[in-house]
């Protein structure tokens, strides 16, 4: 609409100043080409906008392997516990109100150098993570048993090397309880392992 606009008063002016018919027509050859083409109704061109990609989601029960980035991974069972002994003297006990849901796996590290298993500290987008969901709603994080050797939560493995150990979680006494609602969310954002315990 602009560019017929300036067109036409364009064409008015010259025609007024009295200018001959070939100056006529190179003035507006020379505005035509000089003016910014302009979509319909002026409006702003809409960004184009890159899909992201839906994440990796490998679904396997109790026993399967899977792997995610370097980490090949076995989750043999999910079982719930009053209480972690450590040893002849030291226990883990829960919070009250609370049980243990200790998961016991195997994690393999076929990475080329020594990397670390559910580390507490990370880029949020590579960082291995593991994740207890009740109902698919409700979250649980593992908890990090101190000077416990069977623990896996931020253990360090060598390049082809496997370690066996738990995952513990503490959850309330009716989560425990309905331990056929719970999956196991194990790997990045992008890349995850999803266990079900049906």
């Amino acid at each position: 609409m602009k560019k017929a606009l300036l067109l036409l008063g364009t064409c008015f002016c010259l025609v007024l100043t009295g200018c001959s018919a070939k100056n006529i027509s190179k003035t507006v050859k020379n505005v035509t080409e000089n003016i910014p083409s302009t979509s319909k109704d002026d409006a702003t061109p809409t960004p184009v906008v890159s899909a992201t990609p839906a994440p990796k989601e490998t679904v396997l029960k109790l026993g399967k392997k899977g792997t995610t980035g370097d980490w090949k991974i076995c989750v043999k069972k999910a079982e719930k516990k009053a209480q972690i002994k450590n040893g002849a003297y030291r226990v883990f006990k829960p919070d009250k109100g609370d049980q243990f849901i200790c998961i016991t796996a195997t994690v393999r590290n076929n990475g080329k150098k020594k990397d670390t298993f559910l580390p507490k500290v990370g880029y949020k987008d590579k960082m291995l993570t593991a994740t207890l969901y009740y109902k698919d709603k409700y979250e649980y994080q593992p908890l990090e048993l101190f000077s416990y050797d069977k623990d896996l939560v931020a253990t360090s493995v060598n390049p082809l090397t496997s370690k066996s150990g738990i995952i513990a979680f503490a959850v309330p006494k009716k989560v425990a309880k309905a331990k056929k609602s719970l999956t196991l969310r194990i790997g990045t954002e992008s890349d995850y392992l999803l266990y079900s315990f049906k």
